[in-house]
């Protein structure tokens, strides 16, 4: 939403609240793309998230999907919405990986206090049967 915000030059704040202004409109409209087509949300979650009524979202929706459709004509739109797909795609990669890194660091522990288990295990194996000879 930050990014939107930016594209636009407007407040986050300020997209959701019924204004008419021209960029504030835009900015909703990409963002309500955004929802509908990256994360695959339904017109009844998004409705929900940004606080309008489902047809509204329709319409912004089919708005913007209109504009994107003939770039020709609209290609600051097709630009915005590039912007955007790649900040989040960027994001989304980065939070990926840092995820994947916990998650590697913890099976390493993991394996290190199995690994020492093992090992008193097999030491305690040993002695069993020096001892039993």
């Amino acid at each position: 939403m930050n990014e939107v915000a930016d594209i636009y030059n407007v407040e986050r704040d300020r997209i959701f609240l019924g204004s008419r202004e021209k960029n504030i409109i835009f900015a909703k409209r990409l963002y309500i793309y955004i929802l509908r087509k990256m994360f695959k949300l339904t017109l009844t979650e998004i409705a929900s998230v940004t606080n309008l009524h489902h047809a509204s979202v329709i319409h912004h929706f089919e708005r913007f999907k209109f504009f994107h459709e003939h770039p020709k004509n609209f290609k600051q739109d097709a630009i915005n919405l590039q912007r955007v797909e790649d900040k989040i795609i960027e994001v989304e990669v980065e939070e990926e990986i840092h995820a994947l890194e916990k998650k590697r660091l913890s099976i390493k522990k993991s394996l290190t206090k199995l690994y020492k288990i093992k090992k008193l295990k097999d030491e305690r194996e040993k002695i069993k049967n020096l001892l039993t000879k």
